[in-house]
Formats: structure tokens, sequence, C-alpha cells
């Protein structure tokens, strides 16, 4: 895989990296070293790698996936795993670094640094609004990391693992569909804009709905929809089984308190453990009454989103 013209590298292949390190993009031949790292990462237990074969081919083909591996002396010392997402209500891709990780043999060296450089290279190339990580509470040295690169701490990383579904919704919910743009915009806080931009958010609901890894719903009170929560299916290639990530969970302020989220919440819950993922996550704003939510469904506060926005990249 390159990026433009060898000789003058764009993107992540253009950043500066510690002497002796070298830093590519992860190839098919890279999979055993990949599927050593993450375990090392998260500390998986081993499983027959042809089970990760697939999901890893499916990583190395992906458009929307650029991931990069460090070695020194010829040794394999981490890698990053930076991503495109869309989210509704926005015309631009999202950045996300899924995973980051650098043996604690070559720690010190400037590895994670020019790993996370590289990826911030490819998020500017993109033209993405903003760059998201989640990091846990206790790793220190990871949000020093982040912070001197401009990122900011953007809200609270919640995780419920295994998946404690409480049973169908108190609140009867529907699909939403291609008409409720309006209304999706509305409950996102967007206002309206001029027409390219209201086509280019149409689109991206458009695609967002016929996705089969995305479900999203709607919560209605006297005919009007004041709630929204969209769940995406993730394939993680270190897993046998999805990732639940729920991308949109709102309900319009004046709608608060009468159990709407709680119905949104459990749907979402419910459609994840359907389809076997093996946890949820969101990102949320530490409020009080989001967490409140969460802890009662069953949620730990697992860490923090960073993120870096447009505005601070020089």
């Amino acid at each position: 895989m390159t990026l433009g013209n060898p000789e003058r590298a764009v993107g992540g292949l253009a950043v500066a990296r510690p002497p002796g390190v070298e830093l590519r993009p992860l190839g098919r031949g890279d999979f055993e070293i990949a599927l050593t790292l993450v375990r090392e990462l998260y500390e998986l237990p081993r499983t027959d790698a042809a089970e990760h074969r697939q999901r890893f081919d499916a990583l190395i083909a992906d458009v929307d996936a650029v991931p990069f591996l460090a070695l020194t002396e010829g040794q394999p010392a981490g890698l990053i795993v930076f991503r495109l997402r869309r989210r509704l209500g926005r015309g631009t891709y999202e950045g996300w670094v899924s995973d980051l990780y650098v043996r604690a043999t070559f720690r010190g060296r400037g590895i994670g640094r020019a790993l996370l450089a590289a990826a911030i290279a490819e998020w500017r190339l993109r033209g993405g609004h903003r760059l998201v990580l989640e990091t846990g509470h206790a790793n220190v040295a990871a949000r020093a990391l982040y912070e001197s690169f401009g990122f900011r701490v953007g809200g609270t990383h919640f995780q419920q693992r295994p998946i404690q579904a409480r049973g169908a919704p108190a609140v009867a919910l529907r699909a939403a569909s291609a008409e409720d743009f309006g209304a999706i915009q509305a409950l996102l806080g967007q206002a309206p804009a001029e027409e390219a931009r209201q086509a280019a958010l149409a689109r991206v609901l458009d695609a967002h709905l016929a996705r089969p890894d995305v479900v999203t719903w709607l919560a209605e009170t006297n005919g009007s929809a004041t709630g929204l929560a969209a769940l995406e299916l993730r394939d993680p290639f270190f897993t046998v089984a999805p990732q639940g990530w729920i991308s949109e969970l709102v309900v319009a302020e004046p709608a608060r308190g009468r159990g709407l989220g709680r119905a949104l919440l459990d749907a979402a819950l419910m459609e994840a453990a359907r389809r076997g993922a093996y946890a949820v996550v969101l990102e949320c704003e530490a409020t009080s009454a989001a967490s409140a939510l969460l802890v009662g469904a069953g949620f730990a506060d697992v860490g923090s989103s960073y993120v870096l926005d447009r505005a601070r990249v020089a």
C-alpha cells in the first residue's frame, strides 16, 4: 500500500520518525504480527488465528482504515489503527484511532508519538472534522501524549461487557427512515443550512440507513420525534464477535424524564445481544443525568474519550 508519490510521501508516510524506526502501512503479510500485538495490548487469550484472518483482510482492504506498523531493529514495536467513520449530522468524516500500542521494551523512544502523528496526518489529509480516541483512566502516559498533540477530554467512555439487556423497551419505538431527516437534524442540534449542505447531510443519512450493520430508532411524543438512538456493529479483527457502538443517543430536552432514554438504550442493548456482540460502548458527556442512565443500565465508566478538533491543528 502506498500513498501518493513514494519520492514525496504524503499523509502518515511523511511524518518524522525516531532514528532506527521504520513506519509503514500494515499489509496482509503482517497478520501474525498484528494479531500478536493486539493480544498483548488487550491481554487476550490465544485463539485459533484462522478465525481472525478474514476480518484482518477486511481491515487491510477497507478504504476507510489506515493501520500503521512500527518496527525497530527489525522487530515489531507497535501499531496504530486509524479509521474514518460517519456521524449523523456531519457532512465530513470523523477520524477514530481504534487501537494504539507500543511494546514495553520499545517505549521511551518516541514510537508512540510517531504512530499518533501518522494517524493525525492521515486525518488531516482526508479532511475530517475531528479525531477521536479513547483511553483508560490509569493510562497516564497515553493521556500526556494525547494532550501534547492538542487533544482535549471530550467525554466519558462507557462500556457494558457482557451485555445485560433488560428486556423490551417500555416505550414504543420505531425505525428511522429517510423521511425523518429534518427531525433527526433537529434532535442532533443542527440548524437548517444551505441547500448543498442539506443535500450532503441527507446523503449521509441515506447511506447510514442502508447499512446492514447499523440500526436506528426514534422515540415519539404526540407524533413528534423526541428521541434518537443509533447502534453500529463493528468487527475488530482480533475478536470473533462484534462490538456494539452506540453512536447516537439523544432525547430532546422537553421530553426528558419520561423514560425515553432508557427505552432507546434498552433497544440498542437488545439488538446488540441478538447479534452476538461481546460488548457495547459509547462516549458521552459526563453529565449526572447521562451517567445515572448508563450506570443504571449496567455500564461501567472505563475511561475518557479524547478529541482533536480541526481548528486546533496548525
